[in-house]
Parts: C-alpha cells; sequence; structure tokens
C-alpha cells in the first residue's frame, strides 16, 4: 500500500477546475489498493465542498495546515488550536496593517470571515460573506486557524515572517500565495501527513507528497519522495525531489505507467 499526499489549491486545482487527466489517475491509484489524501490549508468545511463539487475520491483530510484530521466519513482524527489571546491578538494587529484585506477564522470544521479593509480587493475570498461580527467571532474561542488576506502574494510572505518572528513561541504562520495561514506552534502539513502516515501503518518510503506554495515545504521535505508543479516558486522547487506538471503526472511516474 502507497500513500499519496497532494495540495489542493495550485496543485490539484487551478485555473478554477479540476481536470479529468488527474481525477482519472487519482482512480487508478485507489483501485490499485492505495490510499489518497488531501493536505490543505481549507477547513474541512471548505475543502468538503470541493471534493464533493468535482467528485474527488480521497480517504483522509489533513485540514488547516496540519491542525486537522478527517477520514472519508467525516470523522476527526486529530484537532487542534491556536492559544486563544494571541489568536485574538492577531485579530486586533490586522486591523493595522494597511495590507491585510480581510481575515477567516475557523475552528476545525466551519469558517466565518471578517472584514478588515473591504476597500482593497479580496483576491482568496472574493465571495464569502461575513456571517459574524468581529466581536462574536473572538468570543467564539475556538480557533483551529485564522487565514489573513493579503492584497499581494509578496504582502503575504512578509506577514509571514513578520508573525513567525514576533509571534513564534505559540505560532507558526505560512505564506500560501494571497494569504497568510496561521496555526499552533508545531503544526504543518507535515505533522498532518505523519499523524494519517501512522495511523494507517503505511511505510514511511511508500508515501508521496505534491504541492505548490511555500505552506507545502514541510511536506514536501518530511518525505523521500516528493514533487512539485512547474508553475511553484523557485524556493518550493527545491524542496521537491522532482517537477511535474500534475498530480497525474506523478502518479503516472509512481506507478510506472507513462
Amino acid at each position: 500500500m502507497k500513500l499519496l499526499a497532494t495540495d489542493y489549491d495550485g496543485t490539484l486545482k487551478f485555473g478554477g477546475s479540476v481536470m479529468d487527466a488527474d481525477l482519472d489517475a487519482i482512480r487508478r491509484w485507489r483501485e490499485a489498493g492505495n490510499l489518497f489524501v488531501i493536505v490543505t490549508g481549507r477547513s474541512k468545511e471548505s475543502i468538503s465542498a470541493e471534493t464533493e463539487g468535482f467528485n474527488i475520491p480521497v480517504d483522509y483530510y489533513v485540514t488547516n495546515n496540519g491542525g486537522m484530521v478527517f477520514d472519508n466519513k467525516d470523522n476527526a482524527l486529530l484537532s487542534t488550536t491556536l492559544d486563544t489571546i494571541t489568536a485574538i491578538d492577531l485579530m486586533y494587529i490586522s486591523h493595522e496593517h494597511p495590507d491585510i484585506v480581510s481575515y477567516v477564522v475557523n475552528d476545525g470544521v466551519h469558517r466565518h470571515k471578517v472584514e478588515v479593509h473591504p476597500n482593497l480587493e479580496d483576491h482568496r475570498y472574493p465571495t464569502l460573506k461575513q456571517d459574524w461580527t468581529e466581536e462574536q467571532v473572538m468570543d467564539s474561542g475556538n480557533f483551529a486557524q485564522v487565514v489573513f488576506s493579503c492584497n499581494t502574494p509578496e504582502s503575504a510572505k512578509e506577514l509571514a515572517d513578520q508573525f513567525n518572528q514576533y509571534f513564534g513561541e505559540t505560532i507558526a504562520a505560512y505564506a500560501n500565495n494571497f494569504v497568510v495561514d496561521v496555526v499552533a506552534k508545531g503544526i504543518s502539513k507535515s505533522t498532518g501527513l505523519d499523524f494519517v502516515t501512522a495511523y494507517v501503518g503505511a511505510d514511511d518510503n511508500d508515501v508521496y507528497a505534491i504541492g505548490d506554495s511555500y505552506n507545502d515545504i514541510p511536506m514536501l521535505e518530511g518525505v523521500d519522495n516528493s514533487a512539485a508543479v512547474g508553475a511553484a516558486p523557485a524556493e518550493v522547487q527545491d524542496a521537491a525531489k522532482s517537477i511535474v506538471t500534475g498530480v497525474g503526472e506523478f502518479i503516472d511516474q509512481i506507478l510506472g505507467t507513462n
């Protein structure tokens, strides 16, 4: 049994869709007795809507950049949360930062958006509406992840570096295109994938990972068999063992069918 872990946005889904060739490869992968895992910064609510909409067969979900793990029957196998005071501090700080458009808080399953500077274009969450007040969000007190949406990828990378510099004792911040994903210290896509690997009893040599962005680097470096898509930044490509066009090509390489 082999295990393939893939990032979602920019890796499996790009250009607003999932390619039929990738879906066919995933089905062949699972029919051969292997496991398919999506490892994402999204909440469970968000990624489930995607997999249902594109009819993607999944065995396990690692969400919130490794903070949560679910099986394909929606059972939570792993759950972590941010330090409450730190999370709220970051929410307050966001209003002082000119490049933060909004932030989205999720409890591991559900998410709520707070607009910070609505005059700026929200590239990551343009259609997600604010359904709670900021006071309600802060009072909820259960923060698995906070995602800060920035107006450029460069400002997101800079913000992640700042968060890690000043709050690194309690959080881990990952730049991911236009957003910064903030989770509890010690949490990453790599730790989430490690949990699934141990849970299913997979051999480390049979674990494969593919990604495209900075938050994928821990996962790509944490396995012996990794790939980055060709559009990934140079730093991400350097963390991977090979470069491929997408998930389907990576699967064909592993199975020896290309």
